[in-house]
């Protein structure tokens, strides 16, 4: 028995079935704070390789993704970085981060399973509609201004923003193409719930980033949309009122204190690459070494840099930056496979239900959330990289859902 055909069988034994109840916990941790993630993660890692080890399942228990071994190389990209770095202290506990690529391979085994992995998702789409209900009630509650952003249970505004860039275009991927009216309109409610919330983070690259993934989402499902987008767009540009309005057009002001801000902050992170070009600076926090590379006229002191092919060219260098490619390509392969067969073929989308949905909608996801990174370095927030991964390994394993019948069913099946 090949190790994707271990991947999907349903987990019969006691201790099969409490891993797949830590797993659903730990999903329904993700739109919240990172110590509910630690918490989730915890125990549906302990519980997973109890499972294992008493069902005496071989080595790897989970089919391969096209993750694995660019997760191996982002890791070492991070060892490497923290051998060399100046400050190898600040440096060193950071590589942990590098582990978290194996969070893809351990929601595709726990969501292979057609009627496991349409649950995870159910729980998802309900605890991020929950916390979208929560951030913006919290809002309105604390003066509905600018100054009151929302901020969710993530703790800082832009990471809240950055949960809702990747939740929206999956909740969008499913109420667009799936078959079934109550997972079409629960998606579009969360969806829904989500931009609104999304709306009142005015977090200005989180609401690019949801442009491009719905232009990503439109150009593979009814390219006709982009212009309606297009229009939406322009409609906000010129007509959203108050602070909207006003974070909207500072987008393209160089005036700006905030863009003039990044500006300086990218500068110092080029020299600091144009100094350490291999290897970069380190993981560690950049403030003291930022002091020394800013120009005059910066008024924030930071600890990085926001944008993330600055910041990982500053700390990581080449090498690091080539990891990173590797491995965010990794991600788009993993979560696009066997979309672009889908688009090729006559109404595949609606035909082959949920998965198809969910593979575009982390797609979409996967690019915006990029895009975004361009002015901020969301790609070093544990809170989003938990919900990344996560999300990448359920689209890897939708890609069997159309394919196969729940392994339970097969099963129970009368043989002939």
């Amino acid at each position: 028995m090949s190790a994707e055909d271990r991947s999907i069988e349903r987990p019969f034994s006691t201790l099969g079935r409490v891993a797949s109840l830590a797993f659903l916990l730990f999903v329904a941790c993700l739109p919240w704070s990172i110590a509910t993630m630690s918490i989730g993660i915890g125990l549906c890692v302990a519980a997973t390789l109890a499972a294992w080890v008493a069902e005496r399942r071989p080595w790897p228990a989970w089919g391969r993704t096209p993750v694995d071994r660019a997760g191996i190389g982002w890791l070492a990209a991070l060892v490497i970085a923290s051998v060399m770095a100046l400050d190898r202290a600040g440096s060193w506990p950071r590589i942990t981060k590098g582990l978290m690529p194996a969070l893809v391979g351990l929601a595709a085994y726990h969501t292979a399973d057609r009627e496991r992995g349409r649950r995870a998702l159910a729980v998802l789409l309900a605890m991020g509609a929950l916390v979208a209900v929560l951030g913006f009630v919290v809002w309105v509650m604390q003066g509905h201004t600018f100054a009151a952003r929302a901020r969710g249970f993530a703790g800082h505004y832009m990471t809240f923003a950055g949960q809702l860039l990747l939740e929206i275009p999956v909740a969008l991927g499913i109420a667009l193409t799936a078959r079934e009216p109550r997972w079409r309109w629960g998606a579009a409610g969360t969806a829904a719930l989500s931009f609104l919330a999304l709306a009142v983070t005015f977090t200005r690259s989180a609401w690019v980033g949801l442009l491009v993934s719905c232009g990503v989402l439109l150009g593979a499902l009814a390219p006709w949309g982009l212009l309606a987008l297009a229009a939406l767009a322009a409609l906000a540009w010129w007509f959203a009122p108050g602070a909207w309005h006003a974070r909207l057009h500072s987008i393209f002001d160089i005036h700006n204190p905030w863009n003039r801000e990044r500006v300086i902050m990218w500068h110092a992170g080029f020299h600091m690459f144009h100094d350490h070009p291999w290897t970069g600076v380190g993981l560690q926090d950049l403030r003291p070494l930022y002091l020394r590379y800013r120009t005059a006229g910066s008024t924030e002191d930071v600890g990085h840099l926001h944008d993330v092919f600055v910041q990982i060219a500053a700390t990581m260098g080449v090498i690091g930056l080539g990891a990173f490619v590797w491995l965010y390509a990794s991600l788009i392969r993993a979560a696009s496979v066997g979309l672009a067969q889908a688009r090729a073929r006559s109404r595949a989308w609606r035909a082959e239900g949920l998965g198809a949905g969910v593979r575009l909608g982390v797609t979409a996801a996967l690019a915006g959330f990029l895009v975004a990174g361009l002015f901020e370095w969301n790609f070093g927030d544990e809170e989003l990289l938990y919900l990344l991964y996560t999300l990448v390994g359920i689209a890897w394993a939708s890609r069997s859902w159309s394919a196969r019948t729940s392994v339970a069913a097969e099963r129970a099946a009368p043989s002939s």
